[in-house]
């Protein structure tokens, strides 16, 4: 893959470096502010998009042969705490405070949505920074400011469409902010993820993806019977990272 793939349709290359979308005042939705502010996504729901256009599948681990009793740890760790959680309980880590400086806009399109559970059940940062076979997936990228958690999606759980705010992670270069998944179970029927208007689906444990993260509407939805956990790594791309990407395709078999 391209490193730089993405970043080149970004409509912001840098930003002020106190960044934390002071540009929001007037908007009522998250959606919009985000939609119409940042995206590069054409938004025609009758364009067909595919795995490499808005996301791309970079190869697959070797997961751990104990990774399925950590993860039962994990899948009962993460019934402590929701998405929703983190930003009402102002712990969301990547903001300063803890809380996004969006949360109104954000309640002001749950509500709209009609959605009154979580969106996805979380396993915080901390909760992993003893289990180094968590660890090595994501120090594997070599990136910096490196943050990770496992979303366990239960079933029946929606994450409705969103664009990801990550700009302030990075804001003299955006484009630099890098978001991995890595699946840390197979598929199960009824488990979808859908980047723009392409669906993503039948992963196996390990297969690691990304996508760009600064302009695809992204969703996910649980409706199988089991719970679908993906490990979540965040961070800013390094000359390391980059050669790692340089060299990851479909077909790339990642060894920690």
């Amino acid at each position: 893959m391209d490193p730089n793939k993405y970043a080149k349709r970004a409509k912001f290359k840098s930003l002020p470096l106190d960044f934390q979308y002071q540009d929001a005042a007037g908007y009522e939705s998250n959606w919009d502010y985000i939609k119409n502010t940042f995206s590069n996504y054409h938004f025609d729901k009758w364009q067909f998009d595919e795995e490499g256009d808005w996301f791309d599948v970079l190869g697959r681990f070797e997961l751990a042969p104990n990774m399925e009793d950590i993860l039962k740890t994990m899948e009962e760790e993460s019934k402590k705490v929701g998405w929703h959680d983190l930003t009402t309980m102002a712990v969301h880590p990547g903001f300063p405070g803890g809380q996004s400086p969006l949360h109104n806009l954000e309640e002001y399109d749950r509500r709209a949505s009609g959605i009154a559970g979580e969106f996805t059940q979380i396993v915080p940062e901390p909760a992993m920074c003893e289990i180094p076979e968590i660890q090595n997936l994501a120090t594997y990228w070599k990136m910096k400011r490196l943050r990770t958690r496992i979303h366990v999606q239960m079933p029946g759980q929606t994450f409705i469409q969103h664009i990801d705010k990550l700009w302030h992670r990075n804001p003299a270069d955006p484009t630099k902010v890098l978001r991995i998944m890595v699946a840390l179970k197979d598929y199960e029927p009824g488990q979808i993820i859908t980047y723009g208007n392409a669906i993503y689906t039948r992963w196996k444990a390990g297969d690691v993806s990304t996508f760009d993260t600064l302009n695809v509407p992204h969703a996910s939805v649980n409706l199988s019977r089991t719970p679908r956990p993906f490990l979540i790594i965040t961070g800013v791309r390094t000359e390391e990272t980059d050669e790692i990407l340089s060299k990851s395709n479909e077909g790339t078999l990642h060894r920690v």
